[in-house]
């Protein structure tokens, strides 16, 4: 899930002022154009009638107008789908169906935005004779079938770039928002301010020439370049360095995803290419494969290196969390006999006197007690045995919770038909919040518990009522209140060292409630 900043609620509506801006712009000076070409050619005393007459198949409204609105909406609607819908689903999950749908719904929003415009634009000059003296006026169209697939691949650069742009502004804003780094804060507002200075320069005073290509290619191309590097690495990283690392590989594998990698690269840059050359190649093949070699070794170059920062980053932070993991196994294991002993007695006591909730609300605080001193600390758990220790906590907390006073609590958990392994302590701290701040005495409350499981991914999903913190409502009986447990904050950390691309959280909250939602491939 996106940071929601600012600038996030911010954006779309910057984004479409801005085209606004452009749009109005535009129009206006197209006007004073024509007016002024028409005045050009009545001062050479051509009659009107003639003048009219060769553009008699022009009209300023149909053929200026709106192809350059329609053209602006919808290349405004590609962004949309292509940056909050398409590429969120890809970057959390490369292989989300609905992620790639998305993706060419953009791609095609793209194709019609320059097919409109090209097919219904079309551009007036001047009629000389062979003296170069006026003689009235020509409009003429640029539509072709190369020029729109050029126009749109140039379109569809620009929107990847913009969004390699927002990605290194999330980066940094994650950073400040972690480490409060004031040179991270600095280089995001110079990011911003940049970005948003440029986007309303090009709006009040920017032009887009009558073909990408032709006044903009070589920006384009390079461009182009950046954007295949920066995504290929990503593949190079995810599909062909994990095979290559692993002791016994499959070779039928990894050929084939050498060979999808490779066949990418050329077939991105026949269209780059083709493209800048509006689909001609004259004496292109050099070219071709100086960009796709350029290509190649960048890739593999930036994923490597992008691998070995990851694992000496993922090395330290888990030998911090191995140690701090030990520190509080070495705090809590303070004679756990006694403490089991005791637990036993009170239990035994408890029967004797037939408190039988007692009884039972004991032995649950010993199944947990004994879950997180003897499971708690492996890497990998069984999932039932998670399962049984959030069904023992959730107990307990019914227990001290009248639910007869507006309180309801619903708990929908699908057993695991198999044996599924996952790092512990990755579900409780959700529930452990949901209790925390989702139950109050005074006010209707409510959670939601619910885990399922398909052949390959778990969906974790807890929902709570939410009620603000004040000293007038502070249960003061409630020993939880002072007890933050594991942390969301730490459950983040861990997901992303040890499922990295592997999981999607989700967390949105309002002032009256509070979704959580785990999306986890346990494979």
């Amino acid at each position: 899930m996106r940071t929601t900043t600012l600038f996030n609620r911010l954006e779309a509506w910057f984004i479409v002022g801005a085209a606004t801006i452009y749009v109005i712009r535009r129009l206006v000076e197209e006007i004073y154009r024509y007016n002024d070409m028409i005045e050009s050619v009545q001062r050479t005393r051509i009659p009107m009638a003639t003048l009219w007459r060769q553009l008699d198949n022009y009209s300023h409204t149909l053929n200026n107008n709106v192809p350059l609105i329609a053209g602006v909406c919808l290349f405004l609607v590609a962004w949309y789908v292509f940056h909050n819908l398409a590429f969120p689903r890809l970057q959390d999950q490369i292989d989300d169906r609905q992620g790639w749908l998305y993706g060419g719904a953009a791609v095609l929003l793209l194709l019609t935005s320059t097919l409109v415009y090209h097919y219904l634009k079309l551009h007036l000059r001047f009629m000389e004779n062979s003296s170069g003296e006026i003689i009235g006026m020509k409009a003429y169209s640029l539509y072709r079938k190369r020029t729109v697939l050029a126009d749109a691949i140039g379109l569809g650069i620009v929107l990847c770039t913009y969004e390699l742009a927002y990605q290194y502004y999330q980066f940094l804003y994650r950073r400040i928002a972690r480490e409060a780094t004031i040179h991270f804060q600095l280089v995001s507002y110079l990011l911003l301010g940049g970005v948003s200075m440029m986007v309303l320069t090009f709006a009040l005073s920017g032009h887009v020439p009558q073909t990408l290509w032709r006044g903009l290619g070589d920006v384009l191309l390079l461009l182009g370049l950046l954007v295949q590097v920066l995504f290929f690495q990503s593949y190079v990283y995810t599909y062909i360095l994990p095979i290559l690392t692993k002791s016994r590989h499959s070779d039928v594998v990894l050929a084939n995803s050498i060979g999808v990698y490779l066949l990418a690269i050329l077939t991105a840059n026949v269209l780059l290419w083709g493209a800048r050359t509006n689909f001609y190649y004259n004496n292109s093949e050099e070219a071709i494969a100086v960009f796709s070699g350029v290509a190649l070794v960048a890739s593999v170059a930036f994923a490597y290196l992008r691998r070995v920062l990851t694992k000496e980053k993922t090395v330290l932070q888990t030998q911090v969390s191995v140690g701090a993991a030990e520190l509080a196994s070495l705090r809590a294991q303070i004679n756990p006999h006694f403490l089991f002993n005791a637990l036993n007695s009170l239990y035994a006591t408890a029967l004797k006197e037939k408190s039988e909730k007692t009884a039972d609300g004991i032995q649950k605080l010993g199944d947990m007690m004994r879950f997180m001193l003897q499971e708690n600390n492996r890497d990998r758990i069984p999932l039932d045995k998670e399962i049984e220790y959030l069904h023992n906590y959730i107990d307990l907390q019914r227990m001290r919770i009248d639910e007869s006073h507006d309180i309801e609590i619903r708990v929908n958990i699908q057993e695991p038909g198999r044996a599924i392994y996952l790092a512990p302590m990755l579900l409780t701290p959700f529930v452990e919040n949901a209790f925390k701040h989702g139950i109050s005495f005074r006010h209707k409350s409510w959670i939601y518990i619910t885990l399922t499981l398909d052949d390959t991914r778990l969906y974790f999903k807890v929902h709570n009522s939410r009620h603000a913190k004040t000293s007038e409502t502070t249960d003061q009986h409630d020993p939880e209140e002072a007890n933050s447990g594991v942390g969301l904050d730490n459950v983040r950390k861990r997901l992303d060292l040890i499922y990295p691309g592997r999981h999607q959280l989700d967390i949105q909250q309002s002032e009256q409630d509070y979704f959580a939602s785990l999306t986890l491939v346990y494979w």
